[in-house]
């Protein structure tokens, strides 16, 4: 366990200060500390309390949660203690707050059948979520009355913050101030005419994740200033793979192309591997803007109908996108291995290409479908025959790296990503799942293992890294995790990744799969950057980077820029490894959050888009299955949705319904009704939130029960 949360609990009531005296050997400084508190904080296990001091938040009367407004206007709190529930609190003490604030709340009674009560005592954090409102202009600035629903509340728009608006415009705002600022500033953002097109609600994402916006002028002139490689020009201090079949395989719909593949079979029977990647590094140096614009962004972020790219367009869609048909510079990676998938040599160097073909991941599955002797649904390309025997090398090495990496504990989850398709008007056109097919697989093992294969270098070579973590299963989230592996009839043996391996492959074939699976994701936690290689737990190793994918993530284009530098000789120097270890530990920590806020971005817009395409649908009746189980409801997954929606406790009639932990279900006190994970449901689509993105159930009838 966390030996800060432990010594909490054996000393309750101290103050970050007497923390900080006591933890000095762990924490250098005492922002990292109090910085170290929040997080746990976040989590709900810790509280620091209105009179001083910190405790465990459930040997307490407190609370902190997120405050949240019912579509009936009803203030409560969600708890940040896991599987605790919601709290109701008095609207008559709130104002000032707004929806999405993080607060601290002193709880006051739990009554039979009902939720928590209590009294909100105090902001612990500003919401980061851009607020609604109806501006109204003073004569010094203006003042935006909050939507109801959203807070009882005044913005106060100071003048010049108000964005051209004008008096009764429905408009979003960006608060100002520190988080923890109980006054309510803010400059409005845009307007919100047109709310709920696909414009407003990029808007919206855009600023409650703080997402950057276009490239300035000033990088841009610095990306088009760059030489374009010349056909057919030599390149010193590049191997010349020009003449090599070199194939890029990507989505039908990619715009930038960054890694490309080649094989030969050598007369032992070995198989040559060159995974070629473009050469970011060589545009864009250590130090330059360029560089500095794509360690501030961290990541490209895909958004349904929008890319924010890490790096301007001339860059990412053109010198550093390896197009069909033109000479390109790229860094490769040769990995030869044995007929049976071993790894027996590995060399990194720069390179310059011509990528032969282009192919989509339908073509390569044509061709892989073919092979197997059926015929197929997909578009055969024409050139199929000139390909086909290349991409049978390729499929037969990556069943023996796949084979390899399962051997070694590596998981394999089956969990399917949502993809939504956009008309014109920037409305849901189509909604569908993207699976791993073998022209997927085929790729992402040959980038796996060429990953591995750069961690291993460095490493070998004493060189810096940025590694990718991925922590074993904590303490914290085991036992829920167990309980629910039991309540859906299957067995955990341990911690292993073995253990996990062989449940997920119990799991096949079960309705079931999908819950446990969630399960399992979050009792690992988040994969993250390091300075410096690690565990990753589910790809079973401790040598792990990321390498392929420089025109999008700047990790990769460290670890590139490293190589570079090591190839010129540069890295002999003290100094520039001095420069590199200084560097890399604090800007691993922030690549790992830029990635989080990219991924919670891209989340929340999928969400948004599917929540308004389902307003017309409230009061249908539909069946779905239960995937997850609270105190304070179920909630159900309907598949033609792609979303869950809550059915809370309180509409499940006058019967009083009690979580049980051990069988994780909740049971009826006097009728005996128990709803499982997995169980079929009868459902009422009752509410869409565009703002908290969320959807309701209802039974339908009585029960919900499915004929």
């Amino acid at each position: 366990s966390d030996p800060l949360l432990a010594f909490v609990g054996r000393r309750p009531g101290l103050s970050t200060r007497q923390l900080f005296e006591r933890f000095r050997d762990r924490f250098a400084e005492e922002s990292e500390l109090r910085e170290r508190l929040r997080e746990i904080e976040e989590g709900g296990e810790l509280i620091h309390l209105p009179a001083g001091g910190w405790d465990l938040a459930r040997r307490t009367s407190y609370r902190v949660g997120t405050l949240r407004f019912g579509r009936d206007r009803s203030p409560r709190v969600r708890s940040a203690l896991p599987g605790e529930g919601d709290i109701s609190v008095q609207a008559a003490r709130l104002k000032g707050y707004l929806d999405g604030d993080r607060v601290l709340v002193r709880l006051t009674s739990r009554p039979r059948g009902g939720r928590l009560r209590g009294v909100v005592a105090q902001l612990v954090e500003r919401t980061r979520r851009p607020v609604r409102g109806v501006y109204r202009s003073l004569r010094a600035g203006g003042v935006v009355h909050v939507d109801p629903g959203a807070g009882a509340a005044e913005i106060q728009i100071a003048p010049g913050r108000e964005a051209e608006a004008l008096d009764g415009d429905r408009v979003l705002v960006r608060l100002l101030g520190e988080r923890r600022d109980p006054r309510l500033r803010g400059e409005v953002v845009t307007s919100l005419q047109g709310e709920g097109t696909l414009e407003i609600d990029l808007a919206i994402i855009r600023e409650e994740f703080d997402l950057p916006g276009d490239h300035d002028e000033e990088s841009r002139r610095e990306a088009e200033s760059l030489p374009r490689p010349e056909a057919g020009a030599s390149w010193p201090g590049r191997r010349d793979l020009r003449g090599a079949v070199v194939l890029t395989i990507d989505p039908k719909d990619a715009e930038d192309f960054d890694d490309a593949v080649s094989l030969d079979v050598l007369e032992d029977g070995s198989a040559r591997v060159g995974v070629h990647i473009a050469d970011v590094s060589h545009y864009v140096r250590p130090g330059s803007l360029l560089d500095q614009v794509a360690a501030e962004r961290g990541t490209s972020v895909y958004l349904p109908g929008r890319v924010i790219p890490m790096l301007p367009e001339t860059l990412s869609c053109d010198l550093c996108s390896l197009r069909g048909g033109e000479d390109r510079l790229t860094i490769t990676v040769e990995m030869t291995f044995s007929q049976s998938g071993e790894l027996l040599r590995k060399e990194i160097y720069r390179s310059v290409i011509h990528s032969r073909r282009r192919f989509d991941y339908e073509e390569v599955q044509a061709i892989l479908d073919r092979l197997d002797g059926g015929g197929t649904a997909r578009r055969l390309p024409p050139d199929h025959e000139e390909y086909s025997g290349l991409l049978a090398r390729l499929r037969s090495l990556r069943g023996e790296l796949r084979r390899r990496r399962a051997e070694r504990g590596a998981l394999a989850f089956d969990i399917p990503k949502v993809k939504i398709l956009l008309a014109e008007s920037g409305d849901v056109d189509g909604v569908s799942e993207e699976r791993q097919d073998e022209a997927h697989e085929l790729v992402e093992e040959l980038m796996l293992a060429a990953n591995e294969a750069v961690a291993r270098y460095l490493n070998e070579r004493g060189l810096p890294v940025v590694g990718r973590v991925h922590p074993a299963p904590g303490d914290d989230r085991w036992g829920d995790l167990q309980t629910i592996v039991r309540a859906c009839g299957f067995r955990l043996a341990g911690r292993s990744s073995q253990d996990f391996q062989r449940l997920i492959a119990d799991l096949e074939g079960s309705p079931l799969a999908a819950v446990v699976q969630v399960a399992m994701l979050r009792a690992m936690g988040h994969a993250e950057y390091s300075s410096g290689l690690g565990l990753h737990f589910a790809l079973a190793t401790e040598s792990y980077c990321h390498f392929t994918s420089p025109i999008r993530r700047y990790p990769d284009l460290l670890v590139h820029q490293i190589i570079s530098e090591h190839i010129d000789g540069a890295l002999r120097e003290p100094r520039r490894r001095e420069y590199w270890q200084s560097r890399l530990p604090p800007l691993a920590d922030r690549l790992s959050e830029l990635e989080r806020r990219a991924e919670g971005a891209e989340r929340a817009m999928v969400q948004l888009r599917l929540v308004r395409r389902l307003e017309s649908r409230v009061g249908e009746e539909m069946v779905g299955e239960i995937h997850g189980i609270h105190p304070f409801g179920f909630f159900v997954h309907v598949p033609s949705l792609y979303l869950e929606g809550l059915v809370p406790v309180g509409t499940l009639g006058g019967d009083f319904f009690e979580f049980d932990e051990r069988s994780w279900s909740l049971q009826g006190s006097s009728s005996g009704r128990r709803f499982r994970l997995g169980d079929r449901v009868r459902v009422v689509l009752s509410g869409v939130d565009p703002e908290a993105r969320e959807i309701s159930f209802q039974l339908a009838g009585e029960r919900g029960d499915v004929a």
